[in-house]
């Protein structure tokens, strides 16, 4: 029964929340609905540390989304949703496993024991009535007399005049298929099961290499192995010595080069070394996959990896200088803000190669530390206002581009607004050539409060004072 009504819950408050509505407000209740129910369902799982780390994540991109609806915020949200539900499902699994396990669940919760063939065992405390029974009780009659009143109206000229005072205008079918999508979600995620031989396989695989017994031809391969990383190794920290010779040299004479040679400058950099860093971070991992990380011999290799890994944070460091000076003669642009992120992770991911080398750890140690970092970098990441941030830094260092300040709306309507750029949407058409000025006030600005959001609602109240003036 507790079941049953969660899901009927499920399906009245996602229709009420999500239909014809945009994302705003209705994200953050229906996380917390989410959580309330799970828990509800759930409550041996509620206090573990990575369900109440997934739990805070999916509010706190859901604020963001109120604050400011960016497209990044919507994306981490909804990654946010199926992590807390795979989390649920089993709260040991890796990052990437607990998203499929979320994925699953949202799809195929109620069959999963039809599609893994287990047989539930019916306990004795089990309710009578299930959900597929109150919904036999409740639809059934509706229809009978649906279709007996009918009848009756035309057999019975009075009983059908009664019958047209009764006003059904306010029934909406769509509202209706609505609430069903969400009583089917909330019927799938009410008790997540998670995929057990993928799951269990996650588990189960530790992030340490342990060594393995080798015979003679092993062994022989192993020190081939070894000599080919060794000089591998070498020559690649010795051409990227050269390179970042050559990139102080640039940097130090960055005021000769022109704009048309700067601009290639930073964006070939970054490409190459997006190739580059992680080029590298496979290389290690591959000479350092298995039993070359347990012999005798692999001090000198040890150390040239070392060096190479700080060498690349060199070069990251140098990409970083270049693309600071771009934008303080150019301004900032939302690819340049990604730049530096992008930047971010990369070093991020020197670090965990590090670890990984120095504590003798495997690939999947990569996969999953650097997946989990980044995913809570681009979270953190989406919670800014990053298009006002853009706005405002460029109108006030005088970086005017108007087709940027067109792209990095609605986000920035705000700011725009503060610079004299928008009062309505006539005067925004006109100093942006924004042919849909119109189109998008009317569509992000009039809003319910199921999809609330500060810009919105900050740009109609300044509206509204206007026509009151």
């Amino acid at each position: 029964m507790k079941k049953s009504i969660i899901i009927i819950l499920g399906s009245i408050t996602f229709a009420t929340l999500f239909y014809n509505h945009s994302l705003g407000l209705n994200t953050a209740l229906y996380a917390l609905f989410l959580i309330i129910a799970l828990a509800i369902m759930n409550t041996k799982s509620l206090l573990k540390p990575s369900i109440i780390a997934s739990s805070m994540g999916m509010i706190a991109s859901s604020i963001a989304i109120i604050m400011h609806g960016s497209g990044m915020a919507m994306l981490c949200y909804f990654l946010s949703v199926f992590l807390f539900i795979g989390m649920v499902a089993s709260s040991q699994a890796s990052i990437y496993v607990a998203w499929l396990n979320g994925l699953y669940n949202a799809f195929f919760g109620m069959f999963h024991n039809f599609i893994f063939n287990i047989k539930k065992i019916k306990e004795e405390n089990e309710p009578k009535y299930a959900a597929a029974q109150i919904a036999r009780i409740t639809i059934i009659p509706i229809l009978l007399i649906s279709l007996f009143s009918y009848l009756y109206s035309l057999a019975n000229p009075v009983f059908a005049e009664w019958l047209g005072f009764i006003d059904l205008s306010f029934i909406d079918g769509f509202w209706f298929f609505t609430a069903i999508i969400g009583g089917f979600i909330m019927a799938n995620i009410a008790d997540p099961q998670a995929l057990t031989p993928l799951t269990d396989d996650d588990i189960q695989t530790d992030n340490i290499l342990l060594p393995k017994a080798q015979n003679e031809n092993q062994q022989l391969k192993t020190k081939n192995e070894l000599q080919l990383g060794t000089f591998s190794i070498a020559a690649l920290n010795v051409l990227l010595v050269i390179v970042l010779i050559s990139e102080f040299m640039f940097i130090t004479n960055i005021k000769d080069f022109a704009a048309s040679e700067l601009s290639s400058a930073v964006h070939s950099g970054v490409y190459a070394s997006m190739v580059s860093i992680i080029l590298a971070v496979v290389i290690i991992a591959t000479f350092f996959r298995g039993s070359l990380n347990f012999i005798k011999e692999n001090g000198t290799l040890k150390t040239l990896t070392f060096l190479w890994i700080g060498l690349n944070a060199l070069l990251i460091a140098s990409i970083f200088i270049k693309t600071s000076l771009y934008m303080d003669q150019y301004g900032l642009s939302m690819k340049r803000i990604g730049v530096v992120v992008y930047l971010a992770l990369c070093m991020i991911g020197l670090v965990t190669t590090y670890f990984k080398v120095q504590h003798r750890l495997n690939f999947v140690y990569l996969w999953r530390r650097n997946l989990t970092i980044s995913f809570v970098i681009v979270s953190l990441f989406s919670l800014f206002n990053w298009s006002a941030v853009v706005t405002e830094y460029n109108l006030k260092n005088d970086f005017v581009d108007n087709k940027q300040l067109e792209r990095l709306l609605p986000q920035n309507a705000l700011i725009l607004k503060e610079y004299g750029y928008y009062d309505d949407a006539q005067e925004l058409n006109n100093k942006l050539g924004y042919s849909s000025a119109r189109y998008w006030e009317e569509h992000f600005i009039d809003r319910d409060w199921q999809d609330f959001n500060y810009i919105a609602y900050k740009i109609k109240e300044g509206n509204q004072k206007k026509d009151n003036d």
